[in-house]
């Protein structure tokens, strides 16, 4: 082969293995975004369930006000979201484990 064509098969098997690592450093960055957009898919579903059922929202928040009063559903409602960061850490844990 003459020293052009060699010269064009050693560029193209560079970028070959160039595009495989850019393609192998991809995929690590895209499955840290698609955990973080997972999170946000599941927070954006919650928000549309909750705004299709105000009346149900309401009558759960007067429920809990009656039964426990202001201040205690509010310590309440504060350690429940530290149970849901808490479970949702040990999900993304056990399915890194897989």
């Amino acid at each position: 082969m003459s020293a052009r064509l060699l010269e064009i098969v050693r560029k193209r098997r560079f970028l070959v293995a160039l595009a495989a690592e850019q393609r192998a450093e991809l995929a690590v960055q895209a499955a840290a975004v698609r955990q973080s957009l997972a999170f946000a898919d599941l927070a954006l579903r919650g928000y549309r369930y909750l705004k299709s059922h105000p009346v149900g929202v309401a009558i759960v928040v007067a429920a809990a006000l009656v039964a426990i009063g202001p201040g205690k559903l509010l310590r309440v409602g504060y350690r429940s979201g530290l149970i849901v960061m808490a479970a949702l850490r040990l999900i993304k844990i056990f399915r890194r484990l897989r």
